[in-house]
């Protein structure tokens, strides 16, 4: 798996990534719903939403705030911004 973010616009794009990044497509995607729908949006949040959706195996805490960090989604953030030096 590279370092590159993961930006999935179609589900074949979505069928195009391996298991491990369809993960953090999954995380990404629970991490905006959360945080557009003004909810706690944090590790633990996603792991319950996770939990919710039947989703297996679900990734720890430590794992889930890892690929947050790495979509840029971390600290209130909703991604990398064009210009940025992160």
């Amino acid at each position: 798996m590279n370092n590159e973010i993961i930006d999935v616009q179609t589900v074949e794009d979505f069928d195009r990534l391996t298991e491990g990044e369809k993960q953090i497509a999954r995380i990404t995607h629970i991490r905006l719903y959360l945080y557009n729908a003004g909810h706690p949006c944090g590790p633990k949040a996603i792991q319950e939403k996770l939990r919710e959706e039947h989703v297996a195996p679900v990734p720890s805490t430590s794992t889930i705030a890892r690929a947050l960090k790495r979509q840029y989604l971390t600290n209130k953030r909703t991604g990398y911004y064009e210009g940025e030096n992160c």
